[in-house]
């Protein structure tokens, strides 16, 4: 009896090792990934623009080509994933090749999205109770994983920036990535790396699109999902740097932030507060300050890697390319270059009823372009919320701050205008607002998951009334 007993339990601990050694994604996310991947690619080709297009794609396809330096901010992580394509690709014309580099990030943003809804769909399975099989819970999850990166990715704002040569697509596949790096983290957060790669990647992300940073605050939150002291530590960083940088101004040798206008100087301050008060927060529950310091700055650190790419910028001015913007090789025309000096300053919304206004149009824009048919199922996961598991609660609840930040401070600091006579819609600047779609994306696929087993729970239980 006693060898029957510890046979059971030499069989249950071997099980167990066996599920801890699993990779988290599976094969079934992979083959998700890959095949969102492949499906969006050739949507995009079979649409693609065949030669240069109206809008900037002229001087993109130039910088791409001679791996110059485009307009500001001169965009180095896009000028050298151009130059790969066209020096590399064995077909089409320049402005194809370009286009092709284009679609093919466009294409790699929706696999990803696909695959955090597949990996986090097997947790999901794990707590929620159901009645299918192994191998349609492996379907269900693929099936719901291309719906959620189809969707994204054939919104007319996506589709139309990832058939053209433009740098968005990469901002978004680069953003999707940060997405998927502290997901990870989250799950597995004494694995540092994750953390670190993320914070490289955001920094990359940067260097083609600083309008994400817009989605920094974000990260702290996301960060205190996966460890409560790295937030915690994270946040009053946050608060010092917002000290320092009000003392410097004050005193006259950081430049002052009231330069900027009224909107500016009020989200740099509500930004300062959020940050202090939520690292005195988890101070106090804690009970500690700085123990995870070396977290901290090794993230920074990574961070700075990240944003180093934009030392190409002077080195490919000293080759004297054709697209040689704002000839940042000295110092002056550097600075000039990173910090759109060229561009009209920015204007944040100043007026709580133009903000009001401005997220009303954000609605209606998200509802033509997302699809008015699929929120509903966006909202799912909050419903099933409490019967999550520790890590799925989290996740999901770290995504709300990002689509935050990604909606609310996004519109604040472009402060854009309705145009309710524009072909496009009731709004401007529907491309830089599709960063939220990715998060309503990953949303709809963890909805289309709990839909799939009620669906199949009901369907279930009517087969065993009639019998």
């Amino acid at each position: 009896m006693n060898a029957v007993s510890d046979e059971g339990e030499a069989a249950r601990i071997d099980v167990l090792r066996r599920q801890i050694k699993r990779p988290f994604f599976q094969k079934t996310d992979w083959f998700t990934f890959g095949a969102t991947t492949s499906l969006s690619l050739a949507i995009y080709l079979s649409t693609l623009i065949p030669s240069v297009n109206l809008e900037n794609s002229g001087i993109f396809i130039t910088g791409a080509m001679y791996a110059g330096v485009p307009h500001p901010p001169g965009y180095p992580l896009w000028t050298l994933w151009g130059w790969m394509f066209i020096k590399w690709l064995p077909m089409g014309n320049i402005a194809w090749r370009a286009a092709f580099a284009t679609a093919t990030a466009g294409a790699l943003a929706c696999g990803v999205i696909s695959m955090m809804v597949s990996s986090v769909g097997a947790e999901i399975l794990k707590q929620i109770p159901h009645r299918l099989k192994s191998n349609e819970g492996k379907w269900l999850r693929g099936v719901c994983g291309y719906a959620a990166g189809t969707v994204f990715g054939l919104n007319s704002a996506f589709w139309s920036q990832a058939v053209i040569a433009a740098p968005w697509t990469l901002s978004l596949l680069f953003l999707c990535i940060v997405l998927c790096l502290l997901m990870r983290w989250i799950y597995e957060p004494e694995r540092a790396q994750f953390l670190y790669v993320a914070a490289f990647c955001y920094g990359l992300l940067l260097t083609n699109s600083q309008i994400h940073l817009a989605f920094m605050p974000a990260i702290p939150f996301l960060v205190t999902m996966g460890n409560l002291k790295a937030g915690r530590d994270l946040f009053l960083t946050g608060s010092i740097l917002f000290l320092l940088w009000v003392t410097g101004s004050l005193c006259g040798i950081l430049p002052s932030i009231k330069e900027h206008g009224s909107g500016f100087l009020f989200i740099f301050i509500l930004l300062g507060v959020i940050a202090g008060l939520a690292g005195i927060v988890l101070a106090a529950k804690t009970r500690r300050v700085f123990s995870q310091i070396k977290i901290v700055t090794v993230c920074c650190a990574c961070f700075l890697a990240g944003l180093s790419l934009y030392l190409y910028s002077p080195i490919a001015s000293m080759t004297d390319p054709p697209m040689n913007w704002a000839y940042p090789r000295s110092v002056e025309g550097f600075f000039h270059l990173i910090s759109r000096g060229q561009y009209e300053r920015m204007h944040p919304t100043d007026s709580l009823s133009l903000f009001f206004q401005q997220v009303c149009g954000y609605i209606v824009a998200t509802g033509k372009e997302f699809g008015w048919p699929y929120l509903p199922a966006v909202v799912v996961p909050f419903f099933f919320l409490r019967r999550f598991g520790k890590r799925e609660r989290k996740w999901i609840l770290g995504l709300v701050a990002s689509f935050v930040f990604l909606v609310f401070l996004m519109i604040a600091v472009l402060n854009p205008y309705q145009t309710m006579a524009s072909d496009n819609g009731p709004w401007s600047f529907q491309a830089f607002l599709t960063s939220s779609y990715a998060v309503l994306a990953i949303w709809f696929g963890y909805g289309l998951i709990l839909l799939g087993i009620c669906l199949k729970g009901k369907s279930t239980t009517r087969g065993e009334n009639k019998n």
